[in-house]
């Protein structure tokens, strides 16, 4: 198996973004697409077939499919990892891909993966053969998740909330959120928010939250021209500084850094980054 490209969306609101994003196209031989939406209202066409995009929505592209991904509210902008990759003839992939594909239209597999698809971005894009390697090795394993049907088990009241908790913390990258407010809202004490949450996501919510910020930061620095103060102001960080001791503290590379690496495969960037 060969990963092609990956590609994290994050608020499709853009003129630009929207326009190569939502182009219609269909991929050459042997290439399939993943499409793993995260939030935001759209529709994905496909083959002849138009689904509403809901949070968690999986969809697999086969080779020489017309697809589309069509943002239709800018109140509700689409956040979503792109997937493309082939699996050069391999007999017991494709039969994966056969039964993944078999029924039509999406699978639904929850919003707790954005850090699996964020892993195997980073280390596709490493520049380090072991790392490109074992994104492909992570990309298989989850195949054959898909194709065996497997779920992960747990509370199903649990799961209901860690959901609850991951939708309200999507809608609030751009605004201030405590552990208190989160629980509140869930109506669950501090505690069993934390013990919940840490069981199914591997780590408390707030570490989760300021995660998903850094990944927000990261679209932003690959894809738009945006200052790094002006990254840091609409994420909320109390100044440049912090947001890139933040940042250091994940990726391992400065802000800037991350934009000089990472910038050259954002083919909608507008020119000019700091």
């Amino acid at each position: 198996m060969r990963i092609e490209d990956v590609v994290f969306v994050w608020h499709l609101r853009d003129s630009r973004q929207i326009a190569w994003h939502g182009r219609e196209h269909a991929h050459g031989a042997g290439l399939f697409e993943l499409h793993w939406f995260i939030s935001g209202s759209g529709s994905f066409r496909e083959g002849g077939g138009t689904w509403a995009i809901s949070p968690g929505a999986l969809h697999l592209t086969p080779p020489g499919t017309h697809h589309q991904v069509a943002a239709t509210d800018a109140r509700r902008p689409l956040t979503y990892y792109a997937l493309l990759f082939d699996p050069e003839g391999d007999p017991d992939l494709l039969g994966l891909l056969a039964a993944i594909g078999s029924l039509r239209g999406p699978r639904s597999i929850g919003v707790t993966r954005r850090f699996f698809f964020a892993d195997i971005l980073e280390r596709h894009f490493s520049g380090q053969e072991l790392l490109r390697l074992s994104a492909v090795h992570l990309l298989q394993a989850f195949l054959c998740e898909l194709a065996a049907g497997s779920e992960r088990s747990g509370d199903a009241v649990d799961n209901a909330n860690v959901e609850k908790a991951l939708a309200i913390m999507q809608g609030s990258i751009d605004r201030e959120l405590d552990l208190g407010s989160l629980a509140s809202r869930l109506s669950l004490s501090r505690e069993h928010l934390v013990r919940v949450f840490s069981a199914r996501m591997g780590m408390p919510p707030m570490k989760y939250f300021a995660r998903l910020r850094i990944e927000a930061a990261r679209a932003m620095l690959s894809s738009t021209n945006l200052r790094i103060a002006e990254i840091a102001e609409r994420l909320r960080y109390s100044n440049a500084f912090n947001f890139s001791r933040s940042f250091r503290s994940v990726e391992g590379m400065s802000p800037s850094e991350y934009r000089a690496r990472y910038l050259q495969r954002a083919d909608f960037a507008a020119s000019g980054p700091e």
